[in-house]
């Protein structure tokens, strides 16, 4: 059998980042967070961090997934890196629907 290859965690990274939209949108995220959350979970909390993947050479972005729920971008966070270790680089492309130039 041939060789599989590297794993898309060596060629891709995923971490959480703050939400697109310059500090003051970031705070203000934050702040809907925090009362939302005083509001006994009744509102939806604002969307503060996205899941991203970025290449590990040129750290230019790959995919961003919002989190929209709270409690799930590190649940999110993790099930993506767990799938960038167990498949190859275009495997992870294809599954998550990403075009490639």
């Amino acid at each position: 059998m041939g060789d599989p290859g590297p794993a898309a965690s060596e060629v891709y990274v995923a971490d959480l980042e703050p939400r697109p939209g310059g500090r003051v949108r970031h705070w203000a995220r934050v702040a809907g967070a925090f009362v939302a959350e005083l509001a006994w979970g009744l509102l939806p909390g604002p969307t503060v961090h996205d899941v991203v993947v970025r290449r590990r050479d040129d750290r230019s972005e790959v995919l961003r997934v919002p989190a929209d729920e709270p409690g799930v971008p590190v649940r999110m966070l993790q099930a993506v890196r767990d799938e960038l270790g167990s498949v190859g680089p275009e495997e992870f492309l294809a599954r998550w629907s990403v075009r490639t130039p």
